[in-house]
């Protein structure tokens, strides 16, 4: 065995294989674009998804499966052989000490390639409804910034949270509530998605930040500014943004800051848990 292939089993991605169309002249793309099938039938690009993901502790199985019944599959989640075999046609063992993962098709609100970003975001999507994952990670990050804004901001609205609901989690019907969380991810946030004001919804941030400790092995927070920008606006030509300063004096302020410092910890220990729970399991994006 070559060194290089040996390396790349020895890797969390134990298995990055591809299944169903995938060769050069199939004229279908069943959820894949173009660019994710260049992608991952690129040996240097499959290669450098191994490298991003090194910081992984735990193992993995990848399945990319390019079919028209997979095209029908979306986020189906946790599932069994028998189901696997009866919904995609083929027969896949998860192996005990591995987190098995089966990916459909890479469509969504916005078309992003296949990147090992990516790749690590929508895992997060394929575990939501993990009791785990969703009462210990993800809830707890939503209570927790409804508590920052609370307290640092003086915003407290009503917020309902409903736990696996929808395309990709649930709020409720408080657009505004959620639109205040979401201001608050982009400020704290450190991933690119965060930088650039692009997180669609804040339930896209807990699955973010589960991307960030796959691909860094940490989940990082910028501090809590002292005035957060909540909607940009425009009134008579100008920027006229809706903004709320902190309610707090330098030293209660920087207490928040070491109280969301400590939040990051709290939510890589989670993680570890979670992930831990996954594996011998198999899963379905």
């Amino acid at each position: 065995m070559k060194f290089k292939n040996w390396l790349l089993q020895e890797m969390p991605i134990n298995k990055f294989q591809l299944m169903g169309q995938w060769e050069p002249e199939a004229k279908r793309a069943y959820g894949y674009s173009r660019q994710d099938i260049g992608i991952l039938t690129n040996p240097s690009a499959v290669e450098k998804i191994h490298r991003h993901w090194s910081n992984s502790k735990n193992d993995f199985e990848f399945y990319f499966l390019r079919s028209s019944m997979a095209r029908k599959q979306v986020e189906v989640g946790e599932v069994k052989p028998d189901w696997v075999k009866e919904n995609l046609g083929i027969d896949i063992e998860p192996k005990e000490s591995a987190i098995t993962v089966i990916f459909t098709q890479n469509t969504g609100a916005e078309k992003i390639p296949m990147t090992a970003w990516t790749i690590a975001h929508r895992l997060g999507h394929a575990i939501r409804r993990d009791k785990i994952f969703e009462q210990y990670f993800a809830k707890e990050i939503m209570k927790d910034f409804r508590e920052l804004l609370k307290e640092v901001y003086g915003i407290d609205k009503k917020f309902s949270y409903a736990p696996g609901g929808g395309y990709g989690g649930g709020y409720g019907n408080s657009q505004i509530d959620e639109k205040d969380l979401r201001a608050l991810a982009h400020a704290v946030g450190t991933m690119r998605s965060a930088r650039q004001n692009n997180l669609r919804n804040f339930f896209e941030f807990v699955y973010e930040l589960v991307a960030q400790w796959i691909i860094t092995g940490n989940v990082k927070f910028n501090p809590l500014p002292k005035s957060l920008l909540l909607r940009k606006r425009m009134a008579w030509g100008r920027p006229s943004n809706d903004t709320k300063r902190s309610k707090l004096d330098d030293i209660a302020h920087e207490d928040w800051n070491e109280t969301l410092r400590g939040y990051a910890d709290k939510y890589e220990h989670y993680l570890d848990s979670v992930f831990s729970g996954l594996e011998g399991r198999i899963f379905v994006m």
